[in-house]
């Protein structure tokens, strides 16, 4: 595994550079990265790579580094990674270059390729997956140290097994249990409001400071650029809070209960207006939920049907706007979108969100990413602390709150902004930060045009996240 730099700007403008081993970047003729350059320092900075990591770590040494956009001391390195040495001064995309015969595969990454492969051929080629990789990609010093896992692969494998052996074990398990115990975990976040004693003054003022934190990068980030401003000031007024509730319905007509009660799961997500007719953009796991919880899927397949409560729509300065659940329409594939169509005469001055519909343009690589990325808590960080403390004091329902704060202008998305990492056709990766809550969010281009449809994090890589291209869901919507 090598390091390889494609120099963007400066004295290496347009080079593409593979080191062998450390990277040490600076201006000084020592260095194995030469950036004959007055913002560059003498030793400016390090890449190194952690054998047993299989990562590469950046470092700074005597200058500011910047990684996509963002000032760092020291990170992990993602493979398209852009790198600043110094503020303005020369830029570099930072590439893994893998010879061939390299051998390198951290364990979370074997387990994760062992899962996948169960999913399609069963824990059997799974396991020989997984052995196949201790042996032929391990590092040396996990070699070193197989004996030890030969003591706990016995379990691993059971382990393995029940993860992915998929269906029939999980077929065997009691979906009545399954939900309960889904019930219990979601009964007070979904149902209610915190109340004061269950929310410590430093997690309430930890969320605060993210939201200032967050606020301030807005704040410089529209001060470098007309499209954030225009974002902030008017097309994030497009994109709304979705909030919705669903029940199941047994071939009785009666409600799926557990501890004598419906069975209920309430969330929130994200959507953005794309057509002046009403048309909304989201995910299809947002307006069919049920779909990403395998034992409702059970219950579906044996004859029950998901019913939504309610389903809602808020957008910023708004009240909350019922979602008609039969206009909701959805791909047959596996693209993450959807659409719903909202009244129109209820959207008078919501901005309609430009969409991009032709190939993105290879020198344009800003994510800007709207959304409500963890929900009704972020808002409420942000809300007037009397706000708050009037909701907690009602006890009051989600559908309370977002009502409360719709009434006081307090229904506002979060703004990130980040770089492209990679372009495929039915993905888009960027390192725009979001989270759960702003699926559905639009993922906005240099130009303020829509380009995708945020979905998904990269779990194993920090801060890339994955949109669908906005093509998939532009083809939902009526010609």
């Amino acid at each position: 595994m090598r390091a390889q730099l494609l120099h963007l700007s400066g004295p290496l403008r347009g080079r593409t550079v593979t080191y062998e081993t450390t990277v040490r970047v600076g201006r000084a003729h020592d260095n194995e990265a030469v950036l004959a350059d007055d913002l560059v320092a003498e030793h400016h900075a390090q890449i190194d790579f952690v054998q047993d990591e299989c990562q590469f770590h950046l470092r700074r040494i005597g200058g500011q580094v910047f990684v996509n956009g963002n000032e760092v001391e020291e990170v992990i390195l993602q493979d398209g990674d852009q790198l600043e040495f110094g503020q303005g001064g020369p830029r570099a995309r930072f590439r893994i270059y893998v010879p061939i015969g390299a051998v390198c595969k951290p364990v979370h990454r074997m387990l994760a390729d062992a899962r996948d492969v169960a999913r399609a051929s069963g824990s059997a080629a799974a396991t020989h997956t997984l052995w196949r990789d201790l042996f032929t990609q391990a590092t040396l010093t996990l070699k070193v140290g197989f004996p030890v896992l030969l003591l706990v692969l016995a379990g691993l494998s059971g382990w393995l097994g029940g993860f992915v052996g998929g269906r029939p074990l999980t077929e065997q398990l009691a979906t009545r249990d399954e939900l309960e115990a889904l019930r219990r975990q979601q009964a007070e976040q979904a149902r209610q409001v915190p109340p004061v004693d269950a929310v410590t003054q430093g997690e309430l003022e930890a969320l605060r400071a993210a939201q200032k934190e967050q606020q301030e990068k807005l704040a410089t980030m529209a001060r470098r650029s007309t499209t954030v401003r225009r974002v902030q000031k008017e097309l994030a007024k497009g994109v709304c809070l979705l909030h919705g509730a669903f029940r199941l319905r047994l071939t009785d007509g009666t409600w799926f209960e557990t501890e004598g009660e419906p069975w209920e799961v309430e969330y929130t997500g994200s959507g953005f207006l794309a057509t002046a007719a009403g048309h909304v953009i989201t995910n299809r796991h947002v307006i069919a939920p049920w779909l990403e919880i395998e034992p409702v899927v059970k219950l579906i397949e044996r004859g029950a049907k998901p019913e939504f409560r309610f389903l809602t729509a808020t957008f910023p300065g708004r009240s909350p706007i019922a979602v008609p659940v039969e206009s909701i329409r959805r791909r047959d594939d596996d693209r993450d979108v959807a659409v719903v169509q909202l009244p129109a005469d209820q959207l008078e001055s919501v901005p309609v969100l430009p969409l991009h519909l032709g190939p993105l343009d290879g020198d344009d690589q800003t994510a800007i990413v709207v959304g409500y990325p963890t929900g009704l808590a972020a808002m409420l960080a942000r809300a007037d602390s009397e706000i708050v403390t009037k909701l907690q004091a009602q006890g009051a329902t989600m559908s309370d709150a977002i009502a409360e704060l719709a009434k006081n202008g307090q229904i506002n998305p979060t703004i990130t902004q980040g770089v492209i990492s990679n372009v495929q056709e039915r993905v888009i990766t960027y390192d725009a930060s979001t989270t759960h809550g702003g699926s559905g969010g639009p993922v906005l281009g240099g130009d303020g045009e829509v380009i995708a449809v945020n979905f998904a994090i990269v779990r194993d890589f920090a801060g890339s996240n994955l949109g669908v291209p906005i093509r998939f869901a532009v083809e939902l919507l009526p010609k």
